[in-house]
């Protein structure tokens, strides 16, 4: 009877007990598998977190090459931009120097030239009067290598000197050019006067600067120095036009002061009372003349072509901008 007891009370017991085990068992099993889903997911993470590193550190190496890359290429812009402004700057102080150098020769020349004009009545217009001129100004040695061109650069200085004299009084006339002129023929008549009133005192010797400036190798700058001359007498006498008449009375003029010079040598009448009677003359004469070509319509062209060819390269050989204007 007690042993039937003890199996019957110890029966449960056994069954608590493997049930204990059956929990104990799932639950480790739960346990097992979580632990490796945990370790897995662990190691997921560990690859995914090493990918990531990895990535990023291209990126990182990439980025710093680029880096590098963008940086050597902004040192050689910066270093060519540095070597083109010392050029640059090189370039400007030679060119400043040569300007400064060419200002003080020209300086030069213009002291010794005007210290050789009161000298020419005597010596003429010869490279002895400018080696005179030299001696005065305390530059003895300079006129060979400064005055290649012997008299003429005199004759030329002293052409140049009388037109600038010449402008400058009809700007102070014309106020600039900016006040109308009552008489164009009449001002034209003056402007030439007083242009060859300035040749007197040297005339005994002005055949021999009329002879120099023949020369081939100074007609083209003393051409240039006439036509300058006479489009300046025509513009501020108010000769604004564009048309065929702009070119004739520009050659017309040039031609008739010219022949004054030449008749002005010759002449001995009192104060050139004939010279300026000849000149007077002449100008009527253009003003037909002038007239009379306007009506030939066939040589305008090839005349205007011709002309303003002329004046363009007077221009140039002076090195004066011909549109000034």
């Amino acid at each position: 009877m007690l042993m039937q007891r003890l199996r019957f009370h110890s029966s449960p017991i056994r069954m608590v007990d493997l049930n204990s085990r059956s929990i104990s068992s799932n639950t480790l099993r739960e346990g097992i598998n979580f632990k490796t889903s945990h370790t897995c997911t662990t190691r997921n993470l560990h690859k995914s977190s090493t990918g990531f590193k990895s990535m990023t550190t291209s990126s990182t190496m990439y980025m710093e090459s680029r880096s590098t890359e963008s940086l050597d290429k902004f040192r050689e812009r910066e270093e060519q931009r540095e070597r083109e402004y010392e050029q640059k700057k090189s370039a400007e102080e030679a060119q400043s120097e040569e300007e400064a150098k060419r200002t003080k020769i020209n300086a030069i020349r213009t002291q010794i030239l005007e210290a050789a004009l009161p000298h020419v009545s005597t010596l003429g217009w010869s490279r002895n009067v400018i080696v005179k001129g030299a001696e005065e100004a305390g530059f003895p040695s300079v006129v060979h290598g400064m005055f290649p061109e012997g008299g003429y650069a005199l004759v030329s200085y002293f052409y140049g000197k009388c037109n600038d004299e010449t402008v400058r009084r009809l700007q102070e006339e014309t106020k600039n050019g900016s006040l109308a002129v009552a008489d164009p023929l009449e001002f034209l008549v003056r402007a030439v006067r007083t242009r060859l009133d300035m040749v007197i005192p040297y005339k005994p010797q002005w055949s021999q600067a009329l002879a120099l400036m023949a020369m081939p190798q100074n007609a083209a700058t003393s051409l240039a120095q006439l036509l300058t001359l006479v489009d300046d007498i025509c513009y501020y006498a108010g000769d604004r036009s564009v048309d065929f008449g702009w070119y004739t009375r520009r050659i017309g003029l040039a031609t008739i002061m010219k022949m004054t010079e030449l008749f002005m040598l010759q002449d001995s009448s009192a104060d050139h009372a004939n010279t300026w009677e000849f000149l007077k003359n002449r100008m009527d004469e253009a003003v037909q003349i002038q007239l009379m070509l306007s009506q030939t319509e066939g040589m305008t062209q090839n005349f205007t072509r011709s002309f303003n060819s002329a004046f363009v390269t007077a221009r140039n050989i002076l090195g004066i901008d011909y549109m000034r204007r």
